[in-house]
């Protein structure tokens, strides 16, 4: 099948979604169908619900999408699996969008694990390299464990609220709501990369950057975004839910900040990156503000996908992703040049970007907080309020190192990508401006959100040239990313391995007892069977005499 043929059927789906989804965007009305109603044994309905967050959801979904499949047409020209690739591409996207348009919880987990399932494969598309194998089972695995806060929490919701319809659990009065919406965040925290469980996300980059930008921009992660701002009620509802929420975004957008400011992979930078963002997005629904943090989900989709795709142009023309290999290429690819700047800035939260624009959203949002209107202690929301403020800063740092480590100093030989990777890069940077037609203004918070990007730029721009551009940070601990790993790589199979020597010996000695001997007696009994079928018609004549005496005697004696 032809490359093209893919992305026409990635095409037929996005025109499809785009008609059924535009109606919804900007409108306050919302639709519920039910295709199939569960019956009493299970309860599970085939119901979907769209308004207009979800068809923003949507659009940005398949959107991105579609660019992917375009970009990889010559990205992944000459790959043996592109059938493969291309199709659990297509199989991604039904994921998520299952999980945007379900209303009743089952089908919503189903396509959460589809989801999961198609970014083990992707992730561990270049199966034959160590690296992507590690990654795609770490990935995996904890995502896997996270889930589980997802399928009990989705337990304890039908048996709190008698039903597992989305929709009829929100028009309830919250209930229990401590409990479910802790089981909920642990789900969100693995599937979104937050802390303690953001370590898988870094370590998926050796999956192809196609791929990084569809997980990074509009599916997996964004995921955990979309359900915590679906169920905001029920975790607005509680006050502890909302304080871990604000806490755990609080440290990973800092954390995944200063992480970003030591690497020197561009593409490992990019992904700690999004981790910070995407904690950006939790700490504005940690202050009841859904509309700031689902607006900075949709910009950072569009802001992100440029800089993952910009990013395989440059490894397109230099052969790798680390930043020593690239450097001066600002006149040997001007299009990709332009496009990662209005991305880079973007990131940075440089006017008249939409990243800007939602940033200062967050900050407002966040100012809420720190004044008590909101469901956190203000104590708490003051907290979150200036750290987001520092991680803005140390955003813009390494949003401009990248952006000078990449394109700056002695020029170097280089090329464009081809029409169908650099089309794409072109399309985000334009609707990384676009996006900005109808977003709110803060003019306080832009003032200072300009001011602090301009001084961090400023400082990276005066580092670089008074090092000679050499703009490598010395600092062990960002490099070792402060050895949070750790617990995954080392303490957690430490202490388990024990336990796991265990389960070995009682599945071998135990568990394979049962059909290790039903195979020995089925073998018995076929040796028996053999003697008896010897192909000699004398013993058959003998042992069937000796059968019909044996039941003539036996009915003499009985009767």
């Amino acid at each position: 099948m032809n490359r093209w043929a893919y992305v026409l059927l990635t095409a037929a789906l996005t025109a499809v979604v785009a008609l059924w989804a535009i109606p919804y965007v900007g409108d306050s009305t919302a639709d519920t169908h039910v295709w199939v109603e569960g019956n009493s044994l299970l309860g599970v309905s085939l119901a979907v619900h769209i308004d207009s967050l979800a068809a923003q959801v949507l659009l940005l979904a398949v959107g991105i999408g579609l660019l992917v499949q375009i970009y990889s047409t010559a990205y992944l020209q000459h790959h043996p699996r592109y059938r493969s690739y291309a199709l659990v591409i297509i199989l991604f996207l039904l994921g998520m969008i299952a999980v945007v348009v379900a209303d009743d919880f089952f089908v919503l987990l189903i396509g959460w694990e589809v989801m999961g399932l198609c970014s083990y494969l992707l992730i561990g598309h270049e199966w034959e390299t160590p690296e992507a194998r590690a990654g795609a089972a770490k990935a995996f695995l904890m995502t896997r464990v996270a889930d589980l806060g997802l399928l009990v929490g989705i337990i304890v919701i039908g048996q709190t609220y008698g039903t597992y319809r989305i929709s009829e659990v929100l028009a309830q009065d919250p209930k229990n709501v401590t409990a479910i919406g802790l089981l909920l965040l642990v789900a969100v925290v693995g599937k979104s990369a937050q802390f303690p469980l953001h370590t898988w996300l870094p370590d998926a980059m050796p999956g192809p950057t196609p791929i990084t930008a569809l997980i990074h921009a509009a599916t997996m992660v964004a995921a955990g975004v979309y359900l915590v701002a679906r169920l905001l009620p029920i975790f607005e509802a509680s006050q502890l839910v909302m304080t871990a929420l604000a806490i755990i975004a609080a440290i990973t957008m800092l954390l995944a900040a200063l992480c970003a400011l030591a690497q020197t992979d561009l593409k490992r930078a990019l992904a700690w990156s999004t981790v910070s963002q995407l904690a950006f997005m939790f700490a504005a629904l940690s202050m009841g503000d859904r509309d700031a943090g689902t607006d900075h989900l949709l910009s950072h989709g569009a802001f992100k996908a440029l800089l993952f795709l910009g990013c395989g142009c440059l490894m397109h023309a230099v052969g790798s992703s680390a930043l020593s290999a690239m450097g001066g290429l600002r006149k040997a690819m001007p299009v990709t040049f332009l496009s990662m700047t209005i991305g880079f800035a973007a990131l940075a939260g440089f006017i008249p970007t939409v990243g800007f624009f939602t940033k200062d959203s967050v900050l407002a949002a966040l100012e809420h907080g720190a004044k008590g209107d909101a469901a956190v202690p203000a104590s708490v929301g003051s907290i979150v309020f200036y750290v987001a403020l520092a991680t803005t800063f140390v955003t813009a740092v390494y949003a401009a190192r990248l952006w000078l480590t990449a394109f700056f100093g002695p020029a170097k030989e280089g090329h464009e990508a081809p029409r169908a990777m650099l089309g794409p890069v072109v399309v985000l940077a334009i609707a990384t401006f676009a996006l900005s037609i109808g977003q709110p203004f803060h003019l306080g918070f832009g003032l200072i959100s300009t001011g602090v990007a301009v001084l961090a730029t400023a400082v990276v721009v005066y580092a670089w040239s008074d090092r000679g551009g050499e703009l490598d940070i010395d600092a062990p601990l960002l490099t070792r990313e402060f050895d949070l790993d750790a617990p995954f790589t080392r303490w957690i199979p430490a202490a388990t391995r024990e336990a796991a020597r265990l389960v070995v010996v009682v599945d071998r000695d135990g568990v394979d007892a049962y059909p290790d001997g039903g195979a020995a007696g089925a073998q018995l009994t076929s040796r028996a069977l053999e003697l008896v079928q010897s192909r000699n018609v004398q013993r058959y004549a003998t042992v069937m005499t000796v059968g019909v005496i044996a039941l003539v005697a036996a009915g003499v004696i009985w009767t």
